[in-house]
């Protein structure tokens, strides 16, 4: 390495809506910090290159450093990773880091929640996911990309929430507070709020979860109805992962921007004995960015998933 240049470690979470990233020494100081854009790389390999670039530009203004003046060493887990030839495609753009460990945000998810022990995690952001490590072995339920899988997860909810509207707006099924709330965000952004959702993807209804939230905290029965539809789906990934042979009895968290609020809507079973995550998918990217960076104690016992550059 170059005399003068610093070695730094990144540690990058990038769902189906946002995209962060901290700066770290490799003594777990932190630098700074910095927010992108999408990276679902599997949707748009692309995107996940600029809001990676932005988060890490963003993370190196706070910090006050150069890109020329440091050596980056990087934990990645990003949507998507695990898709054959997303990860690939997102390597072939002009490198963003000297070395890279790249997962999926599922991956990363459960090596910070579990301190890189064995346990798993279901993940509800935009998407959801079950993932669990357990004696070098790895397993993952669900995640299967919107619309055709993500159940439960902001997505999921943002769009049965204009399917409902667009039944009662045809007066196929009865209106309600949710319904309006629905219309007049739509009818917002310009153009006819029924065709809204014509080539709309994962992050456009994802932004409409919190109109569902906030219709069910006001007490309309359709939006508790989804919410509680959403949490059946949540409940169906956890016994997935942790009925299955090899993972049973393994601790599990709920994560992601939607578990707290989704958590009461859980099946009473489902909720009970969830754990509490020890740290972010942040800090499990971080983690495996000290691995690639040569502290040969941690990753014991994991899989290893990523993919290196």
């Amino acid at each position: 390495m170059t005399e003068g240049v610093v070695r730094l470690l990144a540690g990058i979470d990038g769902g189906g809506t946002g995209t962060r990233l901290r700066l770290v020494t490799p003594e777990g100081v932190m630098l700074g910090e910095g927010q992108g854009g999408p990276a679902n790389i599997a949707t748009d390999a692309a995107q996940g290159w600029r809001s990676v670039g932005d988060a890490l530009a963003a993370a190196l203004a706070q910090a006050g450093l150069a890109r020329s003046s440091c050596h980056l060493i990087a934990g990645a887990g990003l949507a998507g990773a695990e898709v054959p030839g997303a990860a690939e495609r997102f390597l072939a753009f002009p490198a963003l880091f000297d070395r890279i460990d790249l997962v999926t945000d599922g991956y990363t998810s459960c090596v910070g929640a579990h301190g890189g022990a064995a346990g798993a995690v279901v993940a509800v952001g935009t998407g959801t996911v079950g993932f669990a490590l357990a004696g070098g072995r790895v397993r993952r339920v669900g995640g299967w990309g919107f619309p055709q899988g993500d159940e439960g997860g902001g997505a999921w909810i943002g769009l049965e929430a204009v399917r409902l509207m667009l039944r009662a707006k045809d007066g196929r099924v009865p209106g309600s507070a949710l319904v309006e709330r629905i219309w007049r965000a739509l009818a917002s952004e310009g153009g006819d709020p029924m065709l809204w959702a014509v080539r709309m993807g994962a992050a456009g209804f994802g932004r409409l979860a919190p109109l569902v939230v906030a219709a069910a905290e006001d007490g309309d029965a359709q939006a508790r109805a989804l919410l509680g539809r959403a949490g059946a789906e949540i409940a169906l990934l956890r016994a997935a992962l942790c009925d299955a042979e090899g993972f049973r009895g393994l601790p599990c968290c709920l994560l992601g921007g939607l578990a707290e609020v989704l958590e009461p809507y859980l099946p009473a079973e489902s909720r009970e004995g969830l754990a509490r995550p020890r740290g972010s998918a942040i800090e499990g990217a971080l983690w495996l960015a000290r691995r690639l960076h040569g502290d040969s104690a941690a990753g014991k016992g994991l899989a290893a998933e990523g993919t290196s550059g």
